[in-house]
């Protein structure tokens, strides 16, 4: 039988908008909606095929993709930046902005790291002080532009180069000669997919998953959605619920999570997107005596996912090289200066951490920061080279 449970409140919101945590149902709590079909049991077994096989090529190390080269090269020397996080307390966000500084600097720039603390205010301040500081660029993460629409336009009036990176274009604004977008929500959605493939991957046709949404920004929120219909493309037979959170109302995830699992009670797996939000995750487990009872999937492989994946207490960490994606970042910045369109952010490259991969792996803090656990940074000289600076 199939417990596709569908919630759905939509919490509209930018990042850091403060929302009620949600779980609302279409059926009764618990309650299955039409007996499984043997097109769906079919559909099913093909899925999971698809999803085995697709964990089996990213429990690999990555091949690096090629960059491209740039037409018109850009002398960087003595250039100053600042990097804009979201949130800089989130690691892989933070871990993006050392990747932007270590490519910059390699280029002879200088990079200033400016935290957003998931709040439009914060964003803003950060935005205005770069332009305050007359810095040569500015490279956003995660910002929504319609979050701080008259703060971007602002600096790219003063001749500021401003990439808004990682998210798509909003706000009807479009990229001029000193603004641009890097959208790599292609990559985001992808890795949103692939949490869906190993939730299946590991618990086969029995799967009943309840995936965690996080409604930050357009792209979270998008990135969610693509999730679950992969899930549900993949094996529609299996049960999936839902539940809303943002990282501004963090404190309300526990509680939601114990709600969800008690008005569900045959959920066997969580999606959790992002590895920084699977200990409240936990406490929710907890809460409702689920320990033991439920496998937790995540994304980002940060030092404590990799830890909780060592330890048992996480499944499966879909892996971010955060080194590489800030170099991603940056290379968007030297095409804008380069006056070339910056390309779309469409590559996913990912490697999937089991425990019986990380065994081999040095789990500590410096390591989070290197590509140790991607198989080295082989990467880094094609950027340079594309940059003509090899």
């Amino acid at each position: 039988m199939s417990r596709s449970i569908t919630r759905s409140r939509r919490v509209r919101a930018l990042a850091a908008t403060a929302v009620a945590v949600s779980l609302i149902g279409a059926c009764g709590a618990g309650e299955r909606e039409t007996p499984t079909s043997p097109t769906a049991s079919a559909a099913s077994a093909e899925g999971i095929d698809q999803a085995k096989e697709a964990m089996a090529g990213w429990s690999k190390a990555p091949e690096w993709p090629e960059v491209t080269k740039i037409a018109n090269s850009v002398d960087l020397t003595g250039k100053r930046f600042t990097y804009v996080a979201l949130g800089d307390q989130i690691p892989v966000i933070h871990g993006i902005g050392v990747g932007v500084g270590e490519a910059l600097t390699a280029a002879g720039a200088e990079v200033k790291i400016c935290d957003g603390k998931f709040n439009p205010t914060a964003v803003a301040d950060c935005l205005k002080a770069a332009g305050d500081e007359q810095v040569d660029g500015v490279i956003s993460a995660f910002v929504d532009y319609q979050m701080a629409g008259p703060a971007f336009d602002a600096l790219a009036a003063k001749g500021v180069k401003v990439v808004v990176g990682g998210v798509a274009p909003s706000g009807g604004r479009q990229a001029d000669a000193n603004l641009a977008f890097y959208d790599n929500t292609p990559r985001v959605f992808a890795l949103h997919e692939a949490m869906s493939h190993a939730a299946i991957a590991e618990g086969g046709a029995d799967t009943n998953v309840l995936w965690a949404r996080l409604m930050d920004s357009t792209t979270t929120t998008e990135a969610g959605k693509k999730g679950v219909a992969k899930f549900k493309e993949l094996c529609p037979s299996c049960g999936i619920a839902e539940t809303e959170f943002t990282t501004a109302n963090l404190d309300k995830l526990a509680t939601s999570i114990s709600a969800a699992l008690v008005s569900n009670p045959d959920t066997n797996a969580i999606i959790v997107p992002v590895d920084s939000y699977v200990p409240p995750v936990l406490q929710g487990i907890q809460a409702a005596k689920f320990a033991g009872k439920v496998k937790v999937h995540s994304s980002s492989s940060d030092l404590a996912g990799l830890q909780r994946v060592k330890d048992g207490q996480q499944v499966s960490d879909l892996g971010t090289p955060v080194l590489y994606e800030g170099w991603k970042f940056a290379n968007a910045m030297v095409q804008l200066m380069a006056g070339q369109d910056v390309e779309k952010g469409t590559q996913f490259v990912t490697r999937a951490f089991t425990q019986a991969s990380v065994g081999e792996l040095t789990l500590d803090d410096k390591s989070y920061l290197t590509d140790d656990w991607f198989g080295g940074s082989a990467y880094k000289q094609k950027f340079l080279a594309a940059w003509g600076l090899d």
